[in-house]
């Protein structure tokens, strides 16, 4: 495994470490969530390495990368003829990306991928919508790196005097942001920042902070970025919630109703 890999150079180590996670997830109830499941195994990786944020240099490196690219995103942004859309189809890029340990991607190629195409599910009218209706947003940050492109949604937002509240995790899981990655990235000086209380990945609600909770009750709509947060989140209907991503596995692909591959910006809600 590559968070083993990361976690310890020590052979030794990552053999301890992956026989515990075997070891787990030979016991584990066949009801849990693909992120309860991701996030025990992260834990028992993180706690017998000694290593709580394995992905740290490649969080840097990729957050770097993508803060170089920027002034380029902002400016299509800009001479768009929709801001909203385009800011969510950037935001949508930065997750197609997925900066980590495997990533070897030509950003302006993918860019101008997601930028050509039609979003699978295309649901930014409705989003408009809500946004005439209620100002307060609660945003869900999936990895670093892609929080650089979360910005310009979030610029897009505030210039619709939208009152936007960005959530991370508490500690390292993973590649998911934290309020240090959100820092770099920038997103503090334009937006209030919270911590969901937990460093799980996806958001099991059982762990979260009472100040999180409270925010996702009483926020006019959320936008939660990422198939992890979609795992979490989708059957979660009392709430309106915009969820853009890129879809990565064929189980996914069907609940949502697309292809493999495609990038949606899906609204669910039931009220």
């Amino acid at each position: 495994m590559d968070a083993t890999k990361l976690g310890s150079a020590d052979e030794a180590t990552r053999e301890i470490a992956l026989r515990q996670v075997m070891q787990h997830l030979s016991n584990a109830q066949w009801n849990q969530t693909t992120p309860e499941l991701a996030t025990n195994v992260h834990r028992i990786i993180k706690k017998v390495t000694g290593n709580v944020d394995p992905y740290s240099q490649l969080k840097e490196k990729y957050t770097r990368v993508a803060l170089a690219f920027y002034p380029k995103l902002e400016a299509i942004v800009k001479q768009s003829e929709d801001p909203l859309l385009t800011a969510a189809k950037l935001a949508i890029a930065g997750n197609i990306i997925d900066f980590g340990p495997k990533v070897n991607v030509n950003l302006e190629q993918t860019v101008e991928a997601v930028l050509e195409d039609d979003l699978a599910v295309n649901d930014v009218g409705k989003l408009k919508e809500s946004l005439l209706k209620s100002k307060k947003v609660l945003y869900l940050a999936d990895n670093a790196g892609e929080t650089v492109f979360d910005k310009l949604l979030v610029d897009e937002l505030l210039k619709r005097d939208a009152e936007v509240t960005f959530a991370v995790k508490d500690a390292p899981i993973l590649n998911d942001a934290t309020f240090d990655d959100a820092e770099i990235a920038g997103i503090t000086k334009i937006a209030h920042v919270i911590s969901i209380g937990t460093d799980c990945t996806g958001v099991l609600f059982r762990e979260c902070s009472p100040e999180f909770l409270t925010e996702f009750e009483n926020c006019g709509f959320v936008i939660s970025k990422g198939q992890g947060n979609y795992e979490s989140l989708s059957n979660t209907l009392h709430k309106e919630i915009f969820f853009l991503l890129k879809v990565k596995c064929p189980l996914i692909a069907e609940d949502v109703g697309v292809k493999t591959g495609s990038a949606v910006l899906k609204r669910t809600y039931v009220g």
